[in-house]
């Protein structure tokens, strides 16, 4: 697939960015240097340090008098305007570079505590290369983002253009109408809790249970990120695509010492390997883009895009997934072939709705990459943490054999009195939120309230960054002990005396989609299968 959009966009920008400044170069050179004789070195000399300084020196001085126009009209309705971390060059070029680095190699939210935290705020703006950028760990900021003032922000054309390349038009490269017609096509699909799920991720979790004890009683050291991962491309498999022949946690564990690395961590052999090495490639791609303005990358990959290779395979694969299901669709109302509606997959529901055939496949990606990777990420910490408290998995492991006994894992039902269990996944997700940032742009101006007075957006074209883990960690919201794991917090006072849209570890508003039936259900199935067979830690290994 070859992506135009960003291309277009990208000649447009240069064109806006540099017509104006050249017009007024123009205006200039054939009046008042064309009335003053320099001689011919001295007049070209003239002209080409005009030309050169005529960009930069026009939006320095636009921009000044917005910012002067921007505080007038903060002060007229009684609002500040986040304050400006300057850099040390000039253009704040250092800035830049120091925001890049920090996105790139840093821990997740240190780079926005950090600069914050020298600005003695937590919400201030960066603006270099001529994007303003607006980073917050105020909660009710984000909460007006996302909820109450959902209609001034949207994704923008940057955050489209840097995921349509690889996600197609699904719902994380789309905005407005589009964005509400796939929200309408997945909610009916996702708002539900089925029997049929349940069965399916009690499935691959007796499956993964028993490839870990295989490996432990052979000795083995088992990376349980690459468990992890494999369940649930297992279960991506048959809860969105229908299909059970991924059999990711069917192949040979890797070897500690003879691992070969993927795109994110060890890479996935057989047949199947392929497409997940795709698909984690394409993330990656996509990341990296997310960490630089859209005109660096656009321009960067303005001859070669760098998600065309892996679209290729995506494609593969997933389109004749999308022909059988239009197939059974025909058979179905032909009346050769009969299938409960508790029984249908995510792409079953969706081919009931339409018939095109690019539109499921960008949904089934989307939903792909906000399944699967959130619930390993919630598993894989849930794991380190347990591992690191002993006593709350001893208190965990004996909720879960009270409830579901020794033999088997908790049924569909039971499943909903294991309140530790919950208060477990709950602290997980705000020590380590599975999705630890998220970002708007502005539409129009807007005035956010928060506790510390009004916050003015002047107008459209802002970029909103917010870090979950700096949320999740300020001690005046969750208390002194804000970087401990604490289970108990979710049973006793402490959670309830905050408001509840504070803790948003996925999303929320208007525009969410709700994956519980995939994220918080199977970690809790997991995390009972596991406890279940293995009684805890000992040392660096498990104790079966």
């Amino acid at each position: 697939m070859f992506d135009i959009t960003y291309r277009i966009w990208l000649v447009k920008y240069l064109l806006t960015l540099s017509a104006p400044p050249l017009a007024l170069f123009y205006i200039l050179s054939n009046t008042i240097l064309s009335t003053v004789n320099l001689g011919w070195n001295f007049h070209g000399i003239a002209c080409f340090s005009l030309c050169l300084l005529a960009t930069p020196s026009f939006w320095f001085v636009v921009a000044r008098v917005r910012e002067w126009q921007d505080s007038v009209n903060a002060a007229r309705i009684g609002a500040r305007i986040p304050p400006l971390i300057r850099g040390k060059r000039f253009g704040d070029f250092d800035l830049f570079l120091r925001w890049a680095k920090g996105l790139r190699k840093g821990y997740i939210g240190a780079i926005v505590d950090e600069l914050l935290d020298e600005m003695g705020a937590d919400t201030a703006r960066i603006s270099t290369l001529g994007v303003t950028r607006i980073i917050t760990r105020d909660p009710d900021v984000v909460k007006f983002v996302l909820s109450t003032g959902f209609n001034d922000f949207e994704k923008g054309a940057g955050s489209r253009m840097k995921f349509r390349s690889f996600f197609g038009k699904g719902i994380f490269g789309s905005d407005g109408e589009r964005a509400k017609m796939h929200r309408s096509l997945a909610r009916p699909h996702f708002a539900r809790e089925r029997i049929s799920d349940y069965e399916t991720f009690h499935k691959h979790t007796d499956k993964m249970v028993g490839a870990l004890k295989q490996a432990i009683l052979s000795g083995e050291a088992v990376e349980m990120q690459d468990l992890f991962r494999r369940f649930t491309m297992d279960a991506a498999g048959d809860f969105l695509f229908g299909t059970s022949d991924l059999n990711a946690l069917d192949l040979p564990l890797p070897k500690a010492s003879g691992a070969v690395l993927g795109p994110t961590g060890i890479a996935t052999q057989g047949k199947y390997g392929r497409f997940v090495d795709a698909f984690e490639q394409g993330q990656i791609n996509t990341i990296k883009r997310m960490g630089k303005p859209a005109p660096v990358w656009a321009a960067l990959e303005f001859f070669n895009d760098s998600q065309s290779e892996t679209v290729s395979v995506i494609k593969a694969y997933l389109e004749p997934l999308i022909r059988n299901a239009l197939d059974k669709k025909a058979q179905m109302a032909s009346g050769d072939v009969k299938s409960e509606e508790e029984a249908l997959s995510f792409l079953d529901h969706l081919v009931l709705s339409t018939e095109d055939v690019e539109l499921v496949k960008d949904q089934l990606l989307n939903m792909l990459l906000a399944a699967r990777d959130t619930t390993a990420s919630l598993l894989t910490f849930a794991c380190y943490l347990l591992s690191m408290h002993p006593d709350v998995m001893s208190r965990l492991r004996e909720e879960i054999l009270v409830n579901s006994g020794s033999t088997g894992l908790p049924t569909y039902d039971s499943i909903k009195e294991l309140k530790y269990l919950r208060a477990v996944l709950d602290e997980t997700m705000r020590v380590f939120p599975p999705t630890p940032g998220g970002g708007r742009e502005s539409k129009r101006s807007t005035v956010i309230p928060t506790k510390s007075g009004l916050l003015f957006i002047p107008r459209e074209g802002w970029h909103l960054v917010w870090s979950r883990p700096s949320i999740y960690k300020r001690k005046d919201i969750w208390g002194e002990d804000a970087d401990v794991f604490i289970p108990d917090r979710w049973l006793d006072s402490r959670a309830k005396e905050i408001d509840p849209s504070y803790f948003t570890p996925f999303s929320a508003g208007p525009r969410y989609v709700s994956l519980e039936c995939f994220m918080a259900n199977p970690g809790a199935e997991v995390l009972s299968g596991l406890l279940i067979d293995f009684k805890g830690v000992l040392g660096s290994g498990i104790r079966v």
